[in-house]
C-alpha cells in the first residue's frame, strides 16, 4: 500500500512539472508576441517619449523600380543602414550589403559611413570611400536604392514607412 501512495505522489509531481513547464513556455510566448506587436522593428523607425526625429531618410522613387514606394526612416543615431533584422534601417534590395552603411552625428555634424558593402555607397553619385558628412538633401545610393537625407527640428509630422499621396 505505501508503495501505491509513492508511485501516486510521483505521478501528481510529474504532472505538476509537465504543466509547470508548458504554463512557462506559453508565457515566454506571450511575452515574446507583446514584444513585437509593441514595437515591431525594436527601435527602427520610432520615436520615443520626448525624442525628437531631428534627421530622415526618404526612399527616392526610380523608375527602373517602379514598385519600390516612397518609405520615409527616421535616424537615430547610430543607424546602421543593410539588409540584416537588426539593422535600425532594413533595405530589402539583393544589391545592399548585409550591414552597408552607417549614419552618426557627432556634436551636430552628420556622417556617413560605408561598413567595406560589396556594392559600395554612393553619396550625390560620388563613391563614399571614408566618413564623409552629410547635408540636408544629400541622396545616399545603397545597392540600387536612392535615399534623400533630410533634417529638421523634430516638429514636422512624419507618417513613418508610409507612400505619401
Amino acid at each position: 500500500m505505501d508503495m501505491e501512495w509513492v508511485l501516486l505522489i510521483l505521478r501528481v509531481l510529474a504532472v505538476l512539472i509537465l504543466y509547470a513547464f508548458l504554463l512557462l513556455v506559453a508565457y515566454l510566448i506571450w511575452r515574446d508576441i507583446q514584444t513585437v506587436t509593441s514595437d515591431p522593428q525594436g527601435r527602427r523607425n520610432t520615436v520615443g517619449a520626448g525624442e525628437k526625429p531631428i534627421a530622415w531618410l526618404r526612399m527616392v522613387p526610380d523608375a527602373d523600380m517602379p514598385s519600390q514606394s516612397e518609405t520615409v526612416f527616421v535616424v537615430l543615431p547610430p543607424a546602421m543602414l543593410g539588409r540584416a533584422e537588426d539593422n535600425q534601417i532594413v533595405l530589402r534590395d539583393e544589391w545592399v550589403s548585409a550591414y552597408h552603411a552607417r549614419i552618426d552625428n557627432r556634436a551636430g555634424q552628420w556622417w556617413l559611413t560605408d561598413l567595406g558593402s560589396r556594392n559600395g555607397t554612393r553619396l550625390n553619385d560620388a563613391l563614399v570611400t571614408e566618413t564623409t558628412p552629410l547635408t540636408k538633401g544629400d541622396v545616399i545610393g545603397l545597392g540600387r536604392l536612392k535615399l534623400r537625407f533630410e533634417t529638421g527640428d523634430g516638429t514636422a509630422h512624419l507618417d513613418l514607412n508610409t507612400t505619401p499621396k
